[in-house]
C-alpha cells in the first residue's frame, strides 16, 4: 500500500461515508486517482474491504474487523525487530538484554515479547534453541551447526510464500551473495539440477549460503574428520573463498560435504524389509484408530516404504527438511493431516526418530493420494428412466465413469411405463432422459436431455455434495453439548483451557482420567493450531467413553505454538465413533477458515447458535 493509499484508508476509517470528490478534496487529488486507488487496496487485500453506496460515497464495511494501518505498520516493525534480535544472538558472543532493548528504540517488555515469540515458533519448528536470558544477556546454547541450521530453518520459514525466489532471501545475509550461489550451484550440477526436486536445490543454495554467510563472519565448524569432497563441493567451496576473501578450515570441507550428501543421496540398497515391516505395524494402528485400510494400495505402501527410509537417513545425519507447503496442506486436508500425526506418532515409537512438522506434512501427501483413491473406488448408485433403448443407456453408463470426484454407477434401470413410486433407499438420484409426468418426491431428478452433458453432471455432483452436508447435519448437532460449551473463558497457556475441558469432559462421563495426558501428547507431537486463530485439539488414540466435542472461546487470544488462539475445539472419541465423524470435520475446518466466521461465531452465547452460525458460515 502506497503512503497516498494509507492516508485514503485513515481517512475511510474515521469517516462513515465519503465521496471521491471529498477523498480528493482532501488529499488533493482527482476523483480517478482515488477510484483507481480504492480498487488496488481492494486487490492488495484480496477482497472488497472498501465497498461504495450510491448517493452516499465509499465506506469501510466494519471497520474494527480490519487492522488499523498503523497497527499494521507497527507489526511490520516488529518482524523486523525480531530478526535483528535473531541476528544478533546467532553472531555475537555478548548481547546484553538492556543495552539492545536500547538500540533497538524498545522496551523490555516489547523485547521480552519478541524473544517469546521466536521461542514459539522456533521451537515448533526445530525443536530447540531458545533464546533465553542469562546473567543480564541474550544467549542460545547451540553448536554451530546447530546454529547454521537454525538460520537455515528461521529464514525459509519466515519466507515460505516465496520459497523458490531466490533473490526473497537477499534481505537476510549481509555478507553472502545468495543469487551469485545459485549461479555457483547450477554451474557446477549442470545438468543434474533438472533431475532433481527444486525444494532440494533451494535447501541447498540456502544452506551454502549461510554456511558462507557465518564463515565470513569468523564463525567456522571445528575440525572434523578429513574427508574426500566431491568435485562439485571443492570447486564451490574454492569459488566461495576466493569471492569472499577467507580460507576455509577442513571442518568446513566436512560440513559441506555432509550437507552435499545429505540433499543428495540415492535409494539403492535401501533396507525395504525394514521399511514394509515398520509400515506395516503402523497401517495397523491407523486402521483401528481411524477405519482406513491402506495395507491393500501397493503403490501407497512403496511410496511410504521410500519416505520411511528417507525419514530415518534424515534423521541419522541430522538434516531438517523445510515442506513448503505445510500450512495449504494443515488446513486443505485436516483429517489427512491428522493421520500423519498418528502415523508420525507410531513411528516415533517403533524407531526413535523424532519427526518434525514439516516431515510429517510429507506423510500426509502420500496418505491424501491413498485416501482420494479409495474415495474413488468406492461407488454411489443412481436410477436411469429411458425409453431409449441399450445405446442411450451404454453412453450414459461410459460419462457417469468420468465424473471426476466421486464413482457413480446405474444403480437400476426403468422404462416411463415400469418408473416405481418409491425408489431403493441406495439410490442417490434419478436420471431421466425424458421429462417425468410425477417426480418422485424423496429422490433429486435431473433430466438429462443431452444425455448427460457437461452442464448436467455438474447438476448431478451438486447432489452429491448436498447429500454429503446433508448427512453431516443432524449428526454435527449431536456432537456438540451445551454443557461442554464455555465463553468469553479466561486462561494464560494452551495446557490451562485444555486441562479445563478435559476435566469437565471427565467429570460428565464421556473421557477417563488419561485422557489429557493423550491431549497432551498429540500436542506435543505438532500443533493442532490454525492460522486464523483456533485450535482443533483431541487424543491421540480414541479411548473416549462416549463421542462429544467441547467448545471454549477465549477473552484474549492466548500464544499456542508459533500463532494465537481466540477459540478451542477438543473432540473425544470413542473406539466405535461414527465415520459421520470424518465430514464432520472436514466441515467444521472448512467453515472456520472462511473469511468472516471466526467473527460470527464470537458473538454466539449459547450453543445452538454457535452450531448453527458453523454450519451455515459467512461466505
Amino acid at each position: 500500500m502506497t503512503v497516498r493509499q494509507k492516508r485514503i484508508w485513515d481517512l475511510l476509517m474515521g469517516e462513515s461515508f465519503l465521496t471521491a470528490k471529498d477523498i480528493g478534496h482532501h488529499l488533493h487529488i482527482s476523483d480517478r486517482t482515488v477510484r483507481s486507488d480504492i480498487k488496488e487496496i481492494n486487490v492488495e487485500r484480496g477482497k472488497e474491504v472498501i465497498l461504495s453506496k450510491k448517493g452516499q460515497g465509499y465506506y469501510i464495511e466494519e471497520p474494527e474487523s480490519f487492522w488499523d494501518m498503523r497497527a499494521a505498520g507497527a507489526l511490520e516493525n516488529e518482524e523486523n525487530l525480531e530478526w535483528e534480535v535473531v541476528r544478533r544472538v546467532l553472531f555475537d558472543d555478548n548481547v546484553p538484554y538492556l543495552e539492545m532493548a536500547d538500540e533497538l528504540y524498545i522496551s523490555d517488555t516489547l523485547l521480552s515479547k519478541i524473544v517469546s515469540r521466536i521461542n514459539r515458533r522456533m521451537i515448533s519448528r526445530y525443536g530447540k534453541g531458545s533464546i533465553r536470558k542469562q546473567s543480564g544477556s541474550l544467549v542460545m546454547e547451540l553448536t554451530e551447526e546447530e546454529k547454521r541450521d537454525y538460520y537455515s530453518i528461521y529464514i525459509t520459514t519466515k519466507n515460505l510464500n516465496q520459497f523458490f525466489e531466490v533473490e526473497s532471501f537477499s534481505p537476510y545475509f549481509e555478507r553472502a551473495d545468495i543469487l551469485w550461489i545459485k549461479e555457483l550451484v547450477f554451474q557446477e550440477l549442470g545438468s543434474q539440477k533438472n533431475q532433481l526436486f527444486d525444494a532440494t536445490i533451494m535447501r541447498l543454495i540456502i544452506g551454502i549460503g549461510v554456511m558462507a554467510e557465518r564463515m565470513a563472519a569468523g564463525h567456522f565448524v571445528p575440525e572434523g574428520e578429513d574427508v574426500q569432497a566431491e568435485a562439485a563441493v571443492g570447486n564451490m567451496m574454492k569459488a566461495i573463498e576466493d569471492t569472499m576473501k577467507l580460507q576455509a578450515p577442513r571442518g568446513e570441507y566436512s560440513y559441506f560435504q555432509q550437507m552435499f550428501r545429505n540433499d543428495f543421496y540415492y535409494m539403492e540398497g535401501a533396507d525395504n524389509g525394514l521399511a514394509r515391516g515398520i509400515l506395516e505395524e503402523i497401517l495397523t494402528g491407523v486402521s483401528v484408530e481411524y477405519g482406513y485400510d491402506f495395507s491393500g494400495d501397493e503403490e501407497f505402501c512403496q511410496e511410504m516404504m521410500a519416505q520411511i527410509i528417507g525419514t530415518l537417513r534424515r534423521n541419522q545425519n541430522k538434516q531438517l527438511k523445510i515442506n513448503p507447503i505445510l500450512h495449504r496442506i494443515k488446513a486443505q486436508y485436516p483429517l489427512e493431516y491428522d493421520i500423519a500425526i498418528f502415523f508420525a506418532d507410531r513411528f516415533n515409537r517403533l524407531t526413535g526418530c523424532v519427526v518434525g512438522q514439516d516431515e510429517v506434512g510429507f506423510f500426509a501427501v502420500h496418505i491424501i493420494r491413498a485416501m482420494e483413491t479409495k474415495m474413488m473406488r468406492t461407488k454411489r448408485k443412481v436410477a436411469l428412466v429411458n425409453p431409449f433403448g441399450k445405446p442411450v443407456k451404454e453412453l450414459i453408463r461410459k460419462r457417469l465413469e468420468d465424473m471426476g470426484e466421486c464413482q457413480l454407477e446405474i444403480g437400476e434401470n426403468y422404462s416411463v411405463f415400469d418408473m416405481p413410486a418409491c425408489f431403493p433407499k441406495d439410490i442417490l438420484a434419478v436420471l431421466t432422459t425424458v421429462p417425468l409426468q410425477a417426480a418422485p418426491a424423496d429422490v433429486p431428478v435431473i433430466l438429462c436431455r443431452n444425455f448427460l452433458d457437461y452442464h448436467e453432471k455438474e447438476k448431478l455432483l451438486t447432489v452429491v455434495r448436498d447429500q454429503e452436508v446433508s448427512s453431516v447435519g443432524n449428526y454435527f448437532k449431536r456432537l456438540f453439548k451445551p454443557s461442554l460449551f464455555f465463553t468469553e473463558m479466561e486462561y494464560d497457556s494452551p495446557r490451562s483451557v485444555l486441562e479445563f475441558m478435559c476435566g469437565q469432559l471427565r467429570d460428565q462421563g464421556y473421557v477417563g482420567d488419561t485422557f489429557l495426558e493423550s491431549v497432551m501428547g498429540r500436542e506435543n507431537v505438532a500443533s493442532t493450531v490454525f492460522e486464523t486463530g483456533f485450535a482443533i485439539a483431541h487424543a491421540m488414540e480414541n479411548t473416549a467413553i462416549q463421542t462429544a466435542v467441547s467448545v471454549c472461546t477465549l477473552k484474549e487470544r492466548i500464544a499456542w505454538g508459533d500463532s494465537s488462539v481466540k477459540m478451542v475445539f477438543l473432540l473425544a472419541l470413542a473406539p466405535s465413533w461414527n465415520h459421520n465423524m470424518v465430514p464432520v470435520y472436514n466441515v467444521m475446518i472448512g467453515n472456520l477458515m472462511k473469511a468472516g466466521t471466526m467473527r460470527q461465531l464470537s458473538k454466539a452465547k449459547d450453543c445452538k447458535t454457535f452450531v448453527d452460525s458453523l454450519l451455515a458460515p459467512q461466505s
